[in-house]
């Protein structure tokens, strides 16, 4: 399951810049269908395909802004979201504060 996981993560990471990229995507390069991606997934982290998604971004969003070198801003569209307000609305929904907080 961990290498499993690891490949989901290398492919949703992969497409960071695609703000486009889908469960569909993510389940075709997985070679496994929409409900066996969700099935699957869902089995190993308790969370459906988009939350995963948005997750592994967010956590990197969090990594970019602790290390200080580019603007919430540019660190939003750097992890695929395509909307500043709606990266904040989850970053902090995720973390408890603001990504401008958080980056301190």
């Amino acid at each position: 399951d961990s290498e499993w996981l690891e490949q989901v993560n290398n492919i949703i990471t992969r497409n960071f810049t695609n703000e486009k990229f889908s469960v569909d995507m993510l389940a075709a390069e997985m070679a496994l269908s929409r409900s066996n991606l969700r099935r699957k997934l869902k089995g190993v982290t308790g969370l459906a395909p988009i939350d995963y998604i948005r997750l592994v971004r967010l956590k990197s969003a969090a990594t970019l802004l602790k290390e200080g070198k580019h603007r919430v801003n540019e660190v939003c569209y750097m992890v695929g979201f395509s909307s500043p307000s709606y990266f904040a609305k989850c970053f902090q929904k995720q973390y408890g504060c603001t990504p401008a907080k958080y980056k301190g």
